[in-house]
């Protein structure tokens, strides 16, 4: 007699978990190497420290994605009486700055240490790679969390 075999929910959760485990790394990896690009050009050693500028900014885009879900209930609560489109673009703005501040900052303390010239190495980081951190907003907000979303539901 043939036994019915039910799916095991591990790979549902597996589904669900893997996407946004993937995600930081990778946004982690493109800004952490334009503004790699941005303090120091493509040296020699330009891979080398491109690799550690990613390793000092993960523990500080933990912190960054961990806050977006305040940052995303108080532009909600702000903006009630906007558009959904309008909330999106004003987050995204606003992760955008808060992503391209905090990545900056560690990037180029890991670059450049605390020599003269960090602060101005830092605003050029900041303002240089802000086009890029506004591009991976909006892209994560209009793509992947609304499909993530829906993974979710899913569930």
């Amino acid at each position: 007699m043939p036994t019915q075999t039910t799916s095991s929910p591990r790979p549902l959760r597996l589904r669900a978990i893997v996407p946004p485990l993937l995600i930081l790394p990778t946004i982690g990896l493109l800004l952490s190497g334009v503004i790699t690009w941005i303090n120091i050009g493509f040296a020699d050693d330009f891979t080398a420290r491109w690799i550690r500028g990613f390793v000092s900014a993960l523990p500080v885009m933990l912190v960054a994605f961990a806050s977006m879900a305040v940052l995303d209930r108080k532009v909600q609560q702000v903006f009630a009486g906007q558009s959904a489109l309008v909330r999106k673009l004003i987050l995204a703005a606003c992760t955008a700055c808060m992503m391209e501040l905090l990545l900056a900052s560690a990037v180029t303390l890991s670059n450049r240490g605390l020599a003269p010239g960090f602060a101005s190495a830092w605003g050029a980081a900041f303002l240089k790679s802000l086009p890029v951190g506004l591009c991976v907003s909006l892209f994560m907000g209009f793509v992947i969390k609304p499909r993530l979303d829906r993974l979710a539901a899913s569930q």
